[in-house]
């Protein structure tokens, strides 16, 4: 299963589309694809929502618009479990956070908890990321792994622009790089019944 979901505001653009690909402050990406309602929350975030009808499973993937960032991915991250997940959702189950990971300048965090929703057992993801003075989140919420394979296809499109993240703290230009790619995976456990978030250190 997998998951995403983001609450920010206070930015510098909203989502705009360019050869099937998205740019998000100073990330961009590939929405899910046929089926999947897109809404646009100006200065706020960008979200994507799907449900099945018939067995009633759902997802909901938010990518929130970056702000600056508080100076380190521990608070960053910290700031946006409070500010997202926890002011959003009863939480059930203590939060699995995954070690810092980092390249490229970017370092990228992330956390998954569970809550009820609507009879049943949803689990909630955070992913930050930090850098270059920038941090930018996306979080995913959902029911069932029937929709992991769409996680994991936008998070590992994830694409990162360190002259974007300069630009919006009013920073010089750094010179070009090669953005970075995040990526991610949930792994399920029938006996005990939980999920584990895994994130894939970004590749060059």
């Amino acid at each position: 299963m997998k998951l995403l979901l983001l609450f920010v505001a206070l930015c510098v653009s909203t989502a705009t589309a360019f050869g099937g690909r998205v740019s998000n402050d100073a990330l961009n990406y590939t929405p899910p694809g046929k089926g999947w309602k897109t809404e646009v929350k100006a200065k706020h975030y960008t979200s994507y929502s799907i449900t099945n009808k018939a067995t009633r499973a759902y997802c909901q993937i938010f990518v929130l618009l970056g702000t600056n960032s508080k100076g380190d991915i521990a608070a960053d991250f910290d700031n946006e479990w409070k500010m997202t997940i926890l002011s959003s959702y009863k939480v059930t189950s203590d939060a699995q956070v995954t070690e810092t990971e980092t390249e490229a300048g970017w370092q990228a965090k992330a956390g998954v908890a569970s809550f009820e929703f609507d009879g049943s057992v949803s689990v909630a993801m955070l992913t930050t990321i930090t850098g270059y003075n920038r941090t930018v989140s996306i979080v995913a919420v959902t029911n069932s792994d029937e929709f992991t394979p769409a996680i994991q296809s936008l998070l590992g499109s994830v694409k990162m622009n360190k002259q974007v993240a300069a630009k919006a703290v009013a920073k010089p230009a750094a010179k070009t790089a090669k953005p970075t790619a995040l990526q991610g995976y949930m792994e399920y456990s029938p006996y005990t019944k939980t999920w584990t978030w895994r994130l894939r250190t970004p590749q060059q």
